[in-house]
């Protein structure tokens, strides 16, 4: 298992310069079920912590919750819930993704499931680590930073939307021989189905 969590943090790392070699490397691995439940995960466990965090150091929600839980306490009940989440959220996308890719193809039963984990693992985790994780670790919670509207606008719902559809573009004609354009298809309709899944329970 340790090898498994340090290769698997390995592709996370090297996928931020080359994520097409770094899929292409973990679609033909063995362990690409291991290494991609590893990746989210691990960062689930990470954006937990962050959460707990933010309740310890009494940070309220910027957007009022739509779920009846006290706005003080909600980093607490989030800390709970954000595994459970992120891996429900993955095997959803991937589903989607999985289903778009093999739409229409004479021999649907040839593409595997488990690549669509592997695609949606990077696409979906490298944006967020980047532009919500880090920021909101080592920014919001010891300083209580939160910059102007319009960044946060360009953070959170500009750079990460096409950060993804761009890698799971790239990922889905590796993993199941899709053109750019249904590629590009496929990435805004997972990314919208993350999205919504992130309003409805991250804050």
């Amino acid at each position: 298992m340790k090898h498994s969590v340090l290769q698997a943090i390995t592709y996370w790392l090297k996928a931020t310069a080359k994520p097409g070699k770094v899929i292409r490397e973990m679609s033909s691995n063995p362990q690409k079920l291991a290494l991609s439940f590893w990746i989210i995960f691990i960062f689930s466990v990470l954006y937990s912590l962050t959460a707990l965090l933010l309740f310890m150091v009494h940070r309220a929600p910027s957007l009022a919750p739509w779920i009846p839980i006290p706005r003080d306490d909600y980093y607490l009940y989030q800390t709970f819930w954000t595994i459970p989440w992120g891996l429900a959220t993955w095997i959803m996308i991937s589903g989607i993704y999985h289903l778009l890719a093999v739409l229409g193809k004479r021999e649907p039963l040839r593409y595997e499931f488990e690549n669509a984990l592997v695609v949606c693992s990077i696409a979906w985790i490298l944006p967020s680590f980047y532009l919500m994780w880090i920021p909101e670790t080592f920014l919001l919670v010891p300083f209580g930073i939160q910059p102007p509207f319009m960044i946060e606008l360009v953070r959170l719902m500009m750079l990460p939307p096409i950060w993804q559809t761009a890698l799971t573009a790239i990922g889905v004609q590796h993993t199941h021989h899709v053109g750019w354009v249904k590629g590009i298809i496929i990435g805004v309709i997972t990314v919208t189905a993350s999205f919504l899944m992130f309003l409805a329970f991250m804050r």
